[in-house]
């Protein structure tokens, strides 16, 4: 029996789940759709609006039924996460496709190592054929990055923050962290969500039933194609020097077209942005955290008065 593979890669957010789900109601066979989380797949299930079977690799390792259409979402998560903490998304991997006639790989972000590495699949595929519509690019780039020199000054940015308009997104390298920061903004009067490993479903359910907050503080989970609201602004309180995880983090803001602000330490993806022009607002914002108290104690006086 042969087997076709076809890897496709674009821009986050232009609309590969939609153009995939049009060729479904065309192949006119029940796919099996791979989604390495469960909010990935219930999103799929809610948004399609038609007959798939949608899991989560471990979850198809449960039952081993074979389909001949698999279509596997965010694939790049099979290198960084398969190859580490969740073996059994290669287990399931080779388990599926050994009765597949056909093989969809999606993702946004392929490092010319995990190409070679998919070339190398020789043995399971009669032909591969990539649809590069864009790989390890931005749909929607920032209107402003702003490149911060610690992240100690990101840190006070953040703490001299009282009225804030938008969705700001901060981005925590370690759960522990962004517990911290739940408990330091909600105590400066911000209303929070946060969202680590194994909470993306429940997170999910929060966007589509709950009143969106100030602040949204995450690990990486957050960056790997679950739906947000519309964020205005990203914070990353680490250095992000690994492409693919700076491009699906950047991602989630801009998602329909809207502008959003990035301030980060680091820049991996070549955003253009003026040494100049980038010095003076981060002096205004220094200036603004610097008598943010002074100011907050003139306003508290007048109202008083």
């Amino acid at each position: 029996m042969t087997c076709e593979l076809i890897v496709l890669t674009a821009p986050p957010a232009s609309g590969k789940t939609y153009l995939i789900s049009s060729l479904i109601r065309d192949l006119g066979q029940l796919p099996l759709v791979i989604c390495p989380l469960r909010a990935l797949a219930n999103e799929c299930l809610s948004k399609w609006g038609i007959s798939c079977v949608v899991m989560t690799p471990e979850e198809w390792l449960k039952e081993c039924k074979p389909f001949r259409i698999l279509i596997l979402d965010e694939f790049h998560l099979y290198f960084y996460w398969g190859n580490s903490f969740r073996p059994q998304m290669w287990e399931a991997f080779y388990e599926m496709v050994q009765n597949a006639e056909l093989v969809i790989f999606l993702t946004a972000t392929l490092t010319s190592q995990m190409i070679e590495e998919i070339k190398r699949f020789d043995c399971h595929f009669d032909q591969m054929t990539w649809v590069d519509h864009g790989n390890q690019q931005l749909k929607n780039k920032p209107v402003h990055y702003y490149k911060a020199y610690s992240e100690r000054w990101m840190e006070k940015y953040l703490l001299s923050l009282s009225d804030v308009d938008g969705i700001n997104l901060i981005f925590c390298a370690y759960r522990s962290e962004v517990f911290k920061w739940e408990e330091i903004l909600k105590r400066n009067g911000h209303s929070v969500w946060t969202c680590v490993g194994g909470e993306a479903n429940i997170f999910s359910l929060k966007v589509q039933s709950e009143r969106p907050p100030t602040f949204i503080i995450a690990t990486t989970v957050l960056s790997h194609g679950v739906n947000l609201p519309n964020i205005s602004r990203i914070f990353f309180l680490y250095s992000v020097k690994n492409l693919d995880f700076w491009i699906q983090m950047v991602a989630r803001g801009g998602r329909k077209g809207e502008k959003f602000e990035v301030f980060a330490l680091e820049n991996p993806q070549g955003i253009k942005w003026n040494k100049f022009f980038n010095s003076l607002a981060i002096a205004r914002l220094s200036l603004k955290m610097k008598w943010q108290h002074l100011i907050k104690q003139i306003e508290e006086w007048f109202l008083k008065a």
